[in-house]
């Protein structure tokens, strides 16, 4: 009897503590009462709830499941356990966990709100549309379920939907957490950055030093060119957290913009001495080796960021770049293959895996994978001029002199462009051609094969 007794202080001290948040003293109480009496479903729930404070949603699921083998109909447990798998990725257990509670109580708006998050998470967008109004049967107006059906919108590049149910969610609720960021989010990814700019300050004025959205902020200034500004955010985050991987990179990228590369290394090797695993920083090492004519140390950064990379196109598509500028071209070849296996429909992954094969001297391949990108692109300057040097290379003038022209046509004022057109004695012809073929669209007509 002592020993229960004992287990209901824990479980009281534990509830003070938790309000404090001292949460692994909490759950340490919790653990002991647990000990001492494993029947009790509340305790379990309890330690489930202090380990999601502590963000340790895998042994928060555990304690879940545990309260849930001794009350296996308690709404609230399989609904925090749901939300914890989606977490960990578990989605298929996640929308078992809402679908029993929807069989349970049908009218429990949250079974539905959350299971937009789930299948967001899955891909499966028309599903988390249903959710959301399935959710408004019950509920009319619910904040969450306008947020998490906007981040359903964003993933699918619905930028303004994603903003005009992200509003939603501020007129219902003003202070919502994360609903300015995400908005600023939507307005950089429209290119409006000077949008995004107010909403990550609106941010930060209602939920005070956000790391996220200080960060984010920074990087958008950073973008405008207003560098002594983005320093300043970056400086706040790195003194509110001296350990912030992500804050000590991107006073990388600032330094690397103000063209101060000793000071750029020294950032990107503090990130790596604060997160080995941090992704982008081994291939900015490279880019500034490789500016040194290191070209030893750039490969060994390159692989190291290519070991990270996994199915990543935007890191693929930038190792295989600079491994492309490091000369290195057949393992170029293969990660701009991997990038066009990925993403098939993207010109710029098709021209640089043209360039390879150029680089390689398998030209017909080559011209293979610039067609591509020109099917794709047909305003491609740089893909119209590495078709005109390759069909030069093949001793194809006639080709190549087309090709030329309709990137002179693009892009006038390329030296590169004009350096190749001299080279094929389009001089004369291509200064008569521009004065007769003024309309657009009939430039491109002729140049066209």
């Amino acid at each position: 009897m002592n020993d229960w007794m004992d287990a209901e202080a824990r479980v009281e001290r534990a509830h003070k503590l938790y309000q404090k948040g001292r949460w692994v003293e909490a759950a340490a109480e919790l653990r002991a009462a647990i000990e001492a009496n494993p029947y009790n479903a509340s305790w379990y729930f309890n330690l489930g709830l202090t380990l999601e404070a502590m963000e340790d949603y895998s042994k928060a699921c555990e304690a879940y499941e545990s309260a849930k083998e001794l009350e296996s109909d308690d709404i609230e447990t399989l609904n925090c356990l749901g939300v914890n798998l989606t977490r960990i990725g578990h989605y298929a257990e996640s929308l078992e966990c809402f679908e029993t509670i929807e069989k349970i109580d049908p009218t429990y708006e949250p079974c539905y709100c959350n299971r937009i998050v789930t299948y967001t998470e899955f891909g499966q967008h028309d599903e988390a549309e249903l959710m959301f109004y399935m959710a408004r049967q019950f509920m009319e107006e619910c904040p969450l379920c306008y947020f998490n059906i906007g981040t359903s919108h964003y993933m699918r590049n619905n930028y303004d939907r994603a903003i005009d149910c992200w509003k939603q969610v501020l007129r219902l609720d003003s202070k919502h957490s994360q609903t300015h960021s995400r908005i600023g989010d939507a307005y950089w990814a429209k290119g409006d950055l000077q949008k995004a700019r107010e909403h990550y300050q609106a941010e930060l004025e209602a939920h005070g030093e956000d790391i996220e959205a200080l960060l984010d902020l920074g990087e958008v200034l950073l973008e405008l060119d207003e560098l002594e500004s983005a320093e300043a955010q970056f400086r706040r985050v790195v003194k509110l957290q001296p350990d912030n991987a992500a804050a000590y990179f991107c006073l990388g990228e600032l330094a690397e913009k103000r063209e101060e590369p000793n000071t750029a290394e020294a950032c990107y090797r503090k990130t790596l001495s604060l997160d080995a695993s941090y992704s982008g920083v081994h291939a900015r090492l490279a880019r500034l080796m490789l500016h040194r004519g290191k070209n030893t140390q750039a490969a060994k950064h390159l692989q190291a960021e290519l070991r990270k990379a996994g199915d990543d196109p935007t890191s693929l598509q930038e190792i295989g770049e600079l491994l492309i500028e490091a000369r290195l071209t057949d393992k170029a070849h293969k990660v701009l293959s991997k990038l066009v296996q990925l993403q098939p429909n993207d010109a710029h992954a098709q021209h640089n895996l043209a360039v390879s094969c150029f680089m390689m001297d398998r030209l017909d391949e080559g011209i293979l994978h610039c067609r591509k990108a020109l099917k794709l692109n047909p305003d491609y300057p740089l893909a119209l001029y590495n078709m005109a040097l390759a069909h030069l290379h093949k001793d194809q003038i006639d080709r190549a002199r087309r090709y030329a022209a309709r990137a002179m046509t693009l892009a006038p004022q390329d030296e590169n462009i004009q350096r190749l057109a001299k080279r094929l004695g389009m001089n004369g012809l291509w200064s008569r051609l521009r004065i007769r073929l003024v309309p657009k669209r009939k430039r491109r007509d002729i140049y066209y094969e």
